[in-house]
């Protein structure tokens, strides 16, 4: 694969895959900036191949359907306009991977936003997973594997990505770039070294983001206004407040600044903690709040968003 921080997943997938212990149901947390779709893409084509090697053959009559998008044993469901998945789509599902394999071979589903799922549909799912039907795999990709039910996610073989070091994302950046990095660079590299795939697209287009946990650990401190939230924001204010308070975990935890994404404001940081006299169990309340947020935001609409990020922004003054 062309993602070399992923190629320790992919081999042991390619391992299991030949030597037929490869589990029925698999949860892949969403994480496209470190490249989860395009990892999954590459397996769901290396389970509907029928002659693969350490990849899918691309030629056989599986793999051609599947590129057409027209695999009779292939199954993909999600959310539909930012809504939750319902009972009746995984019962719809359920009810196909009863019928028999049209190509006599291996059935596969790829559950998209599993975390939208509603109770009834996650228990639904449940069943077929404690019973799976026969030659059947499920790939299950949420954005937060926390956000599962516990029952469900204990029916699932759970797979972690490995996050690339500074020096690796370097690297491979100036091999797709096809040229050295520039200072600037380098430091976005520091910086963003866990989220490769977006860093390689900023700069393609030349459009780094704006520093957004840069702003918010500035205005913690007291170095600027905490900043204006507005619906189209919101999401993006709300990712970097979890980024935040991760962030504050690690720095109450002690961890080494190669573990920091602020390391040059970790002795500031250090002593607003001490002065505040946050716990971890205070921080990581804060950011379970931010996780319900984003829940809520997903399940219902009309909530003021902006509103309620503020709300979480004034705990921490």
């Amino acid at each position: 694969m062309s993602l070399p921080w992923l190629r320790e997943n992919w081999l042991q997938l390619v391992s299991e895959h030949g030597s037929g212990k490869l589990s029925h149901a698999h949860c892949v947390p969403w994480q496209p900036d470190l490249g989860a779709e395009a990892f999954i893409r590459e397996w769901l084509k290396l389970l509907l191949c029928t002659q693969p090697q350490r990849k899918a053959c691309g030629v056989c009559k599986g793999c051609l359907l599947h590129k057409a998008g027209n695999h009779p044993d292939y199954y993909e469901v999600g959310s539909i306009d930012g809504k939750g998945i319902s009972v009746d789509q995984i019962r719809e599902l359920t009810g196909k991977l009863q019928q028999t394999p049209n190509q006599a071979g291996v059935k596969v589903v790829w559950l998209r936003d599993a975390e939208r799922m509603s109770v009834t549909a996650a228990n639904a799912l449940l069943k077929t997973l404690e019973e799976p039907t026969q030659a059947t795999y499920f790939v299950v990709s949420p954005e937060r594997t926390s956000r599962l039910l516990p029952t469900l996610r204990s029916r699932m073989q759970l797979h972690r990505f490995n996050v690339p070091s500074e020096q690796q994302v370097e690297q491979w950046l100036a091999q797709q770039l096809k040229r050295v990095l520039s200072a600037k660079e380098h430091e976005l590299c520091k910086r963003y070294h866990q989220r490769p795939l977006a860093l390689l697209g900023w700069l393609q287009s030349d459009n780094a983001p704006v520093d957004q946990l840069q702003q918010l650990s500035a205005a913690l401190l007291g170095d600027a206004t905490w900043p204006a939230v507005d619906k189209a924001s919101c999401q993006g204010w709300l990712s970097a407040t979890e980024q935040l308070l991760g962030e504050l975990v690690r720095v109450q935890q002690n961890l080494g600044s190669d573990h920091l994404q602020l390391a040059g404001e970790q002795l500031r940081l250090q002593r607003w903690l001490t002065e505040k006299n946050y716990k971890v169990t205070d921080l990581n309340h804060w950011l379970k709040s931010c996780y319900g947020m984003r829940r809520k935001l997903a399940e219902q609409s009309g909530l003021n968003g902006p509103l309620l990020l503020q709300e979480i922004w004034m705990r921490l003054h």
